[in-house]
C-alpha cells in the first residue's frame, strides 16, 4: 500500500511539474516582445504568434535579407523601413490604416546610427496579444467587419500586403513565399 502511494504521488507530480511548466512557459511567450525595441538591426527574429490556435507556432523572419535585398513587390529595390515599422515615418507620409506617427523623418538605417535617434519600438507597444485588453487598440474594417489590429492581425496584413503584390508581380513566387492564402501557413509558420 505504502509502495502504491509512493508511487501516485511521484506520477502526480510529475504530471503537475509537466502541466505547470508549460503554463509557465506561455505565459512567459505571452508578455515577451520580440522583435525588441532598440537600435542594432537584428539579423534574424523570431516572430512569436499571437494566435490561440493549436496547430501554428512562430515565424522566423529573415530581417537582413528583407531590409537588404531586393525584396520589395517589384523585385529591384530594397523594401523601405516604414514599410513595417510605420510609425517610424512623418506623419503625412502615413496611408490608412497606418495612422500612428512617431518620427518627423523616415526611419533608415543610417538614421540610428545617429546616437541621438529615437530607437525603434517594438511592435507589441502598441499591438497587443489577442485577448490582452489592457489598452485600446487599432481597429479598421475588413470585409465589413470591425477587426482589432492585435499583434497577430498587424503581422498577417503587413507581410499579406507586400507578399500578395510580390506573387502578383511575379507569379513564380507563389511556391517559396505565402500571400493571403490561407492554405499557406506552413511557408511561414512553425508548425505546434
Amino acid at each position: 500500500m505504502k509502495r502504491l502511494l509512493v508511487g501516485l504521488i511521484i506520477i502526480f507530480s510529475a504530471i503537475a511539474f509537466v502541466v505547470l511548466g508549460s503554463a509557465a512557459r506561455s505565459s512567459a511567450s505571452f508578455t515577451q516582445q520580440i522583435p525588441k525595441e532598440g537600435k542594432e538591426q537584428p539579423k534574424k527574429v523570431k516572430l512569436d504568434t499571437d494566435s490561440l490556435d493549436d496547430k501554428w507556432g512562430e515565424v522566423a523572419f529573415d530581417h537582413e535579407t528583407h531590409s537588404i535585398k531586393s525584396y520589395n513587390p517589384d523585385g529591384k529595390t530594397v523594401t523601405s523601413c516604414v514599410f513595417c515599422h510605420h510609425t517610424d515615418e512623418p506623419k503625412e507620409s502615413l496611408k490608412p490604416p497606418r495612422v500612428t506617427s512617431e518620427r518627423n523623418v523616415a526611419l533608415t538605417a543610417d538614421l540610428l546610427k545617429d546616437a541621438a535617434a529615437a530607437p525603434v519600438k517594438a511592435c507589441r507597444t502598441c499591438h497587443l496579444q489577442a485577448g490582452d485588453d489592457s489598452k485600446q487598440l487599432p481597429v479598421i474594417t475588413k470585409d465589413g467587419k470591425q477587426m482589432k489590429i492585435d499583434n497577430e492581425n498587424a503581422y498577417h496584413i503587413n507581410c499579406f500586403e507586400c507578399h500578395d503584390a510580390a506573387i502578383k508581380a511575379k507569379p513564380d513566387l507563389a511556391a517559396k513565399i505565402s500571400g493571403s492564402d490561407p492554405k499557406g501557413c506552413a511557408k511561414c509558420h512553425v508548425a505546434k
